[in-house]
């Protein structure tokens, strides 16, 4: 018997949704749509699941278990995609599985050739979110957890493994030339439409992480995002809760 899963990321600014079949170990993608959607994944997601589920000849009943992409990436568009993916988890009585966005755009890469694979997501503030990938096998093997870091550190370190490297990730269309410009011949950039993930990519990283035993509970009120730092309004919290009083006749800042 095979399961139908449907997937989402809403971490970057393009929305992922798929179908998939589920037997034994292998997932078959049914139906996929990649949605080019900045500042609009919140009307657009479930439409586009919608969609799909009618061009399947499909109930949203007959899902089985629903996978999505945990971050990092804009903080807006993670919380939209976990949020929608507890809602419908939670309405349905199904799983809720999550794997990382970095983890799937390096799964939706590793069937390509063996490569050392760089995934740099665009963190805005100045940073990204670099991950390290050695793909081989069709594999995609981690090499260091989640962060946030400056792109020029990023740049450096990565140069000094001294290997050739295949870069991808939506932080490349801001910090491609200083990525370049470090690792020179040794760079090699992936075609734009591989940098952002794909349900195939989600659905191979979800079937890894279930052969290793890495998925979890499957409740959906367990499952967290993956942020790597603190939001904005966090931030000034902290900064508020931390910060000196204010002079005798000074009053502190109500904004």
């Amino acid at each position: 018997m095979r399961d139908l899963l449907l997937t989402l990321d809403t971490s970057t600014e393009i929305t992922a949704v798929g179908l998939g079949w589920l037997a034994d170990e292998t997932i078959e993608t049914a139906a996929s749509a990649i949605v080019d959607a900045p500042r609009a994944a919140m009307s657009r997601v479930l439409p586009t699941a919608a969609s799909l589920l009618a061009g399947a000849g499909r109930s949203v009943r007959e899902v089985s278990a629903v996978v999505v992409g945990r971050g990092p990436g804009s903080f807006t568009g993670v919380r939209i995609g976990v949020a929608t993916a507890k809602g419908l988890a939670h309405g349905l009585g199904v799983p809720l599985w999550g794997v990382g966005t970095l983890d799937a755009i390096a799964w939706g890469m590793a069937a390509n050739h063996p490569m050392l694979l760089g995934v740099l997501g665009d963190a805005m503030r100045g940073e990204v979110y670099p991950a390290l990938f050695r793909c081989r096998h069709g594999r995609a093997e981690r090499m260091a957890p989640d962060r946030v870091a400056k792109p020029a550190d990023v740049a450096l370190e990565w140069a000094q493994l001294g290997e050739p490297m295949t870069l991808v990730g939506n932080g490349l269309r801001k910090y491609a030339p200083l990525l370049t410009d470090a690792l020179g011949d040794a760079a090699t950039i992936a075609a734009e439409e591989l940098w952002v993930p794909t349900a195939r990519g989600l659905f191979r990283a979800f079937a890894a992480a279930r052969c290793t035993g890495q998925l979890g509970s499957g409740d959906a009120g367990e499952l967290l995002p993956i942020y790597t730092r603190l939001s904005d309004a966090e931030e000034a919290e902290e900064r508020r809760a931390g910060a000196e009083p204010p002079p005798s006749g000074v009053a502190g800042d109500l904004s």
